[in-house]
């Protein structure tokens, strides 16, 4: 099936879907980030203005440096409305969940998910599934689920407003590297110019993803050198950095997005990990890697995801088990001796 023509197959079977819900809830992942945030903004936008009960909830508030994503939308958080609500009042409720295809991700707003997952309606881009067309709305081919969510709203015949617009156009550039990964398509790009016409400043959009850090992350990164290392044959390089570092500096994980795509810089790299310690015996690794590099499945087998250049996996490893385990697997999946 040619991707335009899948992607009105969903768009068409994700609105009658809706038409059975009594309630929506839309959700990302735990840690919401530039992608995930504009999908969610987008599509709660898009439904309340076809009629439908729609609201925004997460597990997490949204980073203050995304700030900018979020002026004039509510966001609320899961205990937020717990507290002043009652979980009861909420359940049974469809839950959207976008830019994740993982109910463990959406933290608490899982409590609100019938035993099995009969509520939950998936709406994603990453790679490892395709859609099902009843819960199930994954499309690998786009971009972002930024690019997703603009689809239906062009399946809706739904005009995009200015504050929805830069939502979902800041989703898409970060989520493409600025337009410099694989999946960066001519409808990406198409979809982009679209969203710029609406009068939105790509400068603004670039100053808050990229200028808007705290001083923090200009100190955490003499840490992360200082810890950084090779594999054997120099193809992949690596950094590792310890909780205690990050707290000291006052800063979240969140605010190390990025960092590690430095260590791609020079030509013989092909894969890039950062290894953070988010307890003693809990580890993050996070890769990245060259257009023609898929370090996807390393990740996967260790229940992990993303795309085949962007992924990550969560293991219950101490800092330093997790490298000695995981670096051996990333180099026989990019071809390098052990």
């Amino acid at each position: 099936m040619q991707p335009n023509a899948q992607l009105d197959r969903l768009s068409e079977a994700f609105f009658r879907r809706m038409k059975s819900c009594l309630g929506i809830i839309i959700t990302t992942h735990r840690g919401p980030d530039p992608d995930g945030l504009g999908a969610e903004i987008g599509l709660n936008y898009l439904l309340l203005k076809l009629g439908f009960d729609s609201r925004i909830i997460n597990h997490d508030e949204a980073p203050e440096k995304l700030s900018f994503i979020l002026e004039g939308h509510k966001i609320e958080t899961f205990d937020q409305v717990d507290a002043r609500e009652g979980r009861e009042r909420l359940r049974g409720r469809t839950v959207i969940s976008v830019d994740n295809s993982d109910p463990e991700r959406i933290g608490d707003v899982g409590f609100l998910l019938n035993k099995d997952h009969s509520n939950l309606v998936i709406v994603d881009h990453h790679d490892g599934a395709a859609p099902d067309y009843e819960r199930l709305f994954q499309d690998p081919d786009c971009a972002s689920s930024c690019e997703l969510v603009y689809r239906l709203y062009e399946a809706a015949g739904q005009e995009i407003p200015p504050e929805i617009a830069l939502a979902l156009y800041a989703g898409i550039v970060a989520d493409t590297g600025h337009f410099r990964y694989g999946k960066t398509t001519p409808e990406t790009h198409r979809i982009a110019a679209k969203l710029l016409e609406t009068g939105i400043r790509p400068e603004k959009v670039a100053e808050g993803l990229l200028n808007n850090q705290p001083l923090g992350r200009l100190e955490i990164k003499k840490k992360l050198y200082q810890s950084l290392r090779f594999s054997k044959g120099k193809t992949i390089a690596f950094f590792s950095i310890r909780r205690d570092d990050v707290q000291k500096l006052g800063l979240e994980f969140d605010d190390l997005d990025g960092l590690v795509n430095e260590l791609l810089e020079p030509g013989s790299v092909k894969a890039a990990v950062m290894f953070s310690e988010r307890d003693r015996h809990r580890t993050r690794i996070s890769v990245r890697s060259r257009s023609d590099v898929d370090v996807l499945p390393a990740v996967q087998k260790y229940g992990g995801g993303g795309h085949k250049n962007a992924c990550g996996a969560t293991v219950d490893s101490p800092l330093d088990s997790a490298i000695a385990e995981f670096i051996p697997v990333l180099q026989a999946q990019v071809g390098e001796p052990t």
